[in-house]
């Protein structure tokens, strides 16, 4: 019975001196991102690149910008958010001012938001090759009609 009472004290003892966040969340938290086309480059803030689909760990004490980029369209940023998990700050204060100082210290104590991002590259317009009006001429009963167009215009002709 009393080696029982000093397993219990010594785990109890265990749990309050680390912090809650850190055991039941750690200090990185994965984070998925994918993108519209695939294989688009992730740069993290630490200049670390990823291609998509991808996931990643990422520290929970930190805020983060995502810059995703492939060539022939325009970069777009994810930004992703550290958040005080509350219940975890309770769970903290509960146990004991060490866990509090352990959590507040490695950021185990946050979750990171979003956890996943879907991005959709736009096309840039200065990529497109080709000349910046196509004419189209038209023959319709000995008559030539001429119609200029952009180049983001598909024509198409069908024989009747």
């Amino acid at each position: 019975m009393r080696s029982a009472i000093s397993v219990l004290l010594m785990i109890l003892l265990a749990s309050a001196s680390s912090g809650c966040g850190l055991i039941f969340g750690g200090t990185r938290q994965p984070v998925g991102i994918t993108s519209v086309p695939d294989e688009a480059k992730v740069t993290t803030t630490e200049g670390v690149v990823y291609t998509t689909p991808t996931s990643f760990q990422l520290e929970r004490k930190d805020n983060y910008v995502l810059i995703v980029e492939k060539e022939g369209y325009q970069s777009a940023t994810v930004q992703i958010n550290r958040q005080i998990m509350g219940g975890i700050v309770v769970l903290d204060v509960l146990c004991g001012l060490v866990g509090v100082v352990i959590d507040a210290a490695t950021g185990a104590w946050y979750k990171l938001v979003p956890k996943t991002a879907s991005v959709t590259l736009t096309k840039a317009a200065d990529v497109v090759e080709g000349p910046d009006t196509i004419e189209v001429t038209l023959r319709i009963d000995q008559d030539w009609v001429g119609i200029a167009a952009p180049t983001d215009v598909t024509v198409r002709v069908e024989k009747r």
